[in-house]
C-alpha cells in the first residue's frame, strides 16, 4: 500500500511540471554538469524556490537563478534554430564547393519535379 501511494505521489508531481520560456541567459546546475542555456529556451519547470528553480532541460535536471524568468505576461516567443543562425557564404574552396554541389542537387531535383508534373497531365 505504501509503494502505491508513494508511486501515486511521484506521478502527481510530474504532471504539474510545465514548461516556461528563460528571457535571460542562465546556466543550468545539475548533479554532474553545468549547462549553458540562452535566452528563450524553453525548460521545463519542476520546482521553484526564493532565489532558484528547478528545471529540467532534456535529460539534466538542475537549478537555475529565478531572475532569468519574467512573469508570464511578459514572455517572449521561443527562439526558432532558423532564426538564430543567419545565412553566410562560403569562404574556402571546400564550402564553395559544397554550396555549388547544393546547388546543382536543386536544380535537378527542380528539372525532375517538371517531367513528372508534364506526365502525369
Amino acid at each position: 500500500m505504501k509503494r502505491i501511494a508513494l508511486c501515486l505521489l511521484l506521478s502527481s508531481t510530474v504532471c504539474f511540471a510545465r514548461d516556461i520560456v528563460l528571457t535571460k541567459p542562465a546556466i543550468l546546475k545539475g548533479e554532474r554538469t553545468i549547462v549553458s542555456l540562452k535566452a528563450g529556451t524553453v525548460v521545463e519547470l519542476l520546482g521553484r524556490d526564493d532565489k532558484m528553480l528547478t528545471v529540467r532541460y532534456g535529460k539534466i535536471t538542475g537549478a537555475i537563478p529565478a531572475a532569468s524568468v519574467a512573469e508570464a505576461d511578459s514572455a517572449p516567443e521561443p527562439v526558432r534554430k532558423d532564426d538564430s543562425v543567419p545565412a553566410r557564404k562560403a569562404t574556402t574552396t571546400y564550402g564553395k564547393a559544397v554550396e555549388k554541389a547544393k546547388e546543382n542537387a536543386g536544380k535537378h531535383d527542380k528539372n525532375l519535379a517538371k517531367a513528372a508534373d508534364e506526365i502525369l497531365q
